[in-house]
């Protein structure tokens, strides 16, 4: 097969675009030559069969930065140093329309990646000789698992989008709905969960890849998620949603496969790649760039949290000036230290580096901009940015347990001691506490709360341990409170300059990128956007 046929799918829903296998390779997920592979009858062998496969996972290498410019540059948490008039900046002023780069460049990304999911899954399930049963079992796995990963990105940021699940799809596409697509993304988990293995199971050369643990991990919080979102579920359907989130995130958990790090920070010591409470994690190591010329990792989290390195200029990306979150946390909660920065250590001047003004030198910070801290790498700090070389962490087990503690006080309308023993694991790591102690610890959350106290809790909870992890913007869509939470911030109350105050109930969706309705009709626009028939705020009972 020629390599420009394998995304003859994606060629009327990427506006003429056509992808190339030309990805070079990281690390962990060596693809080999994939030009060479291409051309040739695929697969003859478990290398190549996984080969397939790779080329899915190369795709994310490119969208660190999209995906943090969409989901935490668009909240009240986050502001822009990039041009304003750029697509980043755009987005961090909340004025974007259907020609935006970021947008634009995501969903092209997730239908050539669909493309490739489709192409292994069909080259797969032909059986082919050379391809033992297990590896081939293995990697439709890994090819199912990534479809619902990209398309989950692509529902949640869009709503109804296009499911494509075959070579010969694409040509006209119609949007398919909410339902439709979270069906998809639940069938494809499920099936990758019973074809994958344990992490405990994978070999060195595949820590990395999608598990069945991801793949569990995964269908809780679509299904939490989906139960939340969905307007077309009944109130039976959603009590049974919630009841299976729940379901799949205690199966994670009793699978004894992953465990809480002590040190908070070791969710991203590069010395501790792939730990203990890592599920699913893209990654990037030196040299892992899918650009020709570029060595670094090509994790851009990296750079634009830190693009102006030791000086108090503004980065790409920067928490608000209100510093609302980072001030808010209790004291000693070591998530704060760990997720943002006021000042650095600096190895080539042996003292600390200070991102804020003291005109005075009376220790008061007046102005300036903390540092995101988690995408900092401390082992190479003064190259870190060009670098980028991090992992990008998706789903970890924090994450987990606070799914289940919320997917019960959805389902049940108020939080049971099961609840309250999943949140209070993530609340007591924080502080250092013994985690699995029967007795009280001196952080746990107050019992005796109700439904709408306990989901505030989580709330709370959900905005100190995932900050820049890219969850916000999709937290606050599904909880139905996004333009309510933007709007009554202090950065948009108090900076106006960052244009937070205008968020609108528009902005629930992005636009669908304008090339592509031109090529295909059927994609029709959002509500609040160019090209929109929709004349009434769809939006209904969202804040």
């Amino acid at each position: 097969m020629k390599k420009n046929q394998i995304y003859h799918t994606a060629q009327s829903l990427l506006a003429g675009v056509v992808f190339g296998l030309t990805l070079a390779s990281c690390e962990s997920l060596d693809q080999g030559n994939l030009s060479e592979l291409a051309e040739s009858n695929l697969p003859q062998s478990d290398a190549d069969a996984k080969a397939l496969v790779n080329a899915v996972y190369s795709s994310d290498i490119e969208l660190a930065t999209t995906y943090m410019y969409l989901i935490d540059l668009t909240t009240e948490t986050t502001v822009s140093g990039e041009n304003p008039n750029g697509g980043g900046g755009m987005l961090g002023l909340l004025s974007w329309d259907g020609t935006n780069s970021y947008v634009v460049s995501l969903w092209r990304a997730v239908y050539a990646s669909l493309a490739r999911a489709n192409d292994t899954i069909e080259k797969l399930q032909t059986n082919p000789a050379g391809v033992s049963p297990e590896i081939a079992s293995q990697v439709i796995g890994e090819a199912k698992f990534l479809r619902a990963y990209y398309l989950n990105y692509a529902v949640q940021l869009w709503g109804p989008v296009p499911v494509i699940t075959s070579s010969n799809g694409g040509t006209n596409a119609v949007r398919n709905s909410e339902t439709e697509v979270y069906q998809q993304i639940v069938a494809d988990l499920e099936d990758a969960a019973a074809r994958l293995p344990e992490r405990s199971k994978q070999s060195q050369g595949d820590i990395g890849r999608a598990s069945r643990g991801a793949a569990l991990a995964a269908l809780a919080k679509v299904y939490l998620t989906w139960a939340q979102v969905d307007d077309e579920l009944t109130d039976v359907q959603r009590k049974e949603y919630f009841g299976k989130s729940a379901q799949y995130a205690q199966q994670v958990i009793d699978s004894n496969e992953y465990s809480l790090e002590e040190d908070f920070y070791d969710n991203w010591n590069n010395q501790n790649r792939n730990g203990k409470e890592s599920i699913f994690a893209i990654q990037f190591y030196l040299g892992s760039s899918t650009r020709d010329g570029d060595a670094s990792g090509n994790n851009h989290l990296c750079h634009c949290s830190f693009s102006t390195s030791f000086s108090v200029s503004l980065p790409h990306i920067a928490p608000g000036p209100d510093n609302t979150v980072e001030n808010s946390y209790l004291p000693g909660d070591q998530r704060k230290d760990v997720s943002f920065a006021d000042s650095l250590w600096r190895p080539s001047t042996q003292n600390y580096f200070h991102f804020y003004f003291d005109a005075d030198g009376d220790g008061i910070r007046e102005s300036g901009f903390s540092r995101y801290n988690k995408y900092i790498d401390h082992d190479r700090v003064e190259t870190s940015a060009a670098d980028r070389a991090m992992n990008r962490q998706v789903i970890r087990l924090a994450e987990v347990y606070l799914v289940l503690a919320e997917a019960i006080n959805e389902r049940d309308g108020q939080p049971n001691q099961q609840a309250y023993d999943a949140f209070n694991k993530v609340r007591r790591r924080a502080f250092r506490e013994d985690i699995f102690s029967a007795a009280a610890q001196s952080h746990d959350l107050k019992s005796g709360l109700d439904y709408e106290g306990f989901k505030s809790a989580i709330i709370q909870e959900r905005s100190w341990e995932f900050v820049l992890e890219q969850k916000h913007l999709l937290d606050l869509k599904r909880w139905k409170i996004l333009v309510k939470t933007i709007k009554n911030s202090a950065l948009a109350k108090n900076f106006p300059e960052y244009n937070k105050q205008t968020i609108d109930f528009k902005h629930y969706r992005f636009p669908i990128p304008q090339a592509q309705r031109v090529v295909n009709p059927n994609l029709w626009q959002n509500y609040g956007y160019d090209g929109s028939d929709i004349t009434t705020n769809p939006y209904v009972g969202r804040e």
